[in-house]
């Protein structure tokens, strides 16, 4: 007998969607990713130590998970926020020339014309969001993280195809 409320297609979509987490937990792409943040925060080389490929697929990444989590201004607000010209710079590199153009928008709403400040006390200083709930730049925030959301350039993909190009981890 069918369940009326319709409780067994959730319950049935919430094990498939347990079962790509499981996947994905195992997959090499998952791997790669806890073996990049070792070696950027727990070896003396950290960040700098990284070939640029590396570079360029951890800035891209750390875009796609902080827009995704908070939107762009937790991409700014947090560390990730120094990453900018690197991520911008993947992004192009990617041909997401899309997504580039929303990062780009929403550094405008956020520093205008000025360079957004390698360090994160001045990002912060500069954010007219910080402290200020009633801003009008989240308006317009808003709308481009539901641009980015979008995926208008189906970033994960391009990411993945890009790691594996650069043979940063190989699809298994």
């Amino acid at each position: 007998m069918p369940c009326k409320g319709g409780y067994q297609e959730r319950i049935e979509e919430g094990k498939r969607q347990r079962q790509r987490e499981r996947q994905y937990e195992q997959s090499a792409e998952r791997k790669y990713w806890l073996d990049l943040v070792h070696r950027i925060f727990n070896t003396q080389e950290g960040f700098a130590g990284l070939d640029q490929p590396e570079k360029t697929y951890y800035a891209v990444s750390c875009l796609i998970g902080e827009v995704y989590n908070g939107g762009f201004d937790q991409f700014f607000s947090n560390s990730s926020g120094e990453l900018y010209g690197l991520a911008l710079d993947g992004l192009f590199e990617l041909e997401a020339e899309k997504s580039a153009a929303l990062l780009v928008q929403a550094k405008e709403v956020l520093f205008g014309d000025r360079l957004v400040p390698l360090d994160r006390s001045k990002r912060l200083d500069l954010m007219p969001t910080v402290g200020n709930d009633s801003h009008p730049a989240w308006k317009q925030l808003d709308a481009l993280d539901k641009a980015f959301y979008s995926d208008p350039d189906q970033l994960s993909e391009r990411c993945k195809a890009y790691a594996i190009e650069h043979h940063l981890y190989t699809d298994s």
